[in-house]
């Protein structure tokens, strides 16, 4: 079963658990990734090279929301995850993609837990929205 397996909003559409707490989009979209087919050991290329892109999608995003912002430590860390993420190449070596891929969202959830700490917020935990999900296993886990 896919996202939306936690219940329903107004309208039929899902709930998200971090519906109306702060940065609800970047901590779902975080997430979705954390929780994709591509962190699977036996995931097929398609699925590797749609996880990159939805991570350069989210990384975007949060590059969206710092900009303008002063926050160091989360723009290093968008720069680490951007960096990680241009080293990761779909279509080589799926280890190795694989590695730098994981090693980018890692960053990304860094960032998200920067800007949280900005605003005195406790930091993004992902196995809050494992219940959306057919999670078996996480061969990535961050700690």
């Amino acid at each position: 079963m896919g996202p939306g397996k936690g219940g329903s909003g107004p309208g039929g559409t899902p709930e998200c658990p971090y519906d109306g707490l702060a940065y609800a989009a970047l901590r779902a979209g975080h997430d979705a990734i954390y929780f994709g087919p591509w962190r699977r050991i036996d995931a097929p290329p398609a699925e590797i090279r749609r996880g990159y892109h939805r991570i350069g999608r989210h990384l975007d995003a949060i590059g969206a929301e710092l900009a303008g912002r002063d926050i160091p430590a989360a723009v290093q860390d968008l720069d680490r995850a951007i960096e990680a993420h241009h080293a990761a190449d779909p279509r080589a070596d799926a280890r190795e993609a694989l590695r730098f891929m994981d090693n980018a969202l890692s960053y990304a959830h860094r960032a998200i837990d920067d800007l949280l700490r900005e605003k005195g917020l406790p930091p993004h935990q992902p196995m809050d929205f494992a219940h959306w999900y057919d999670v078996v296993e996480v061969p990535f886990r961050e700690e």
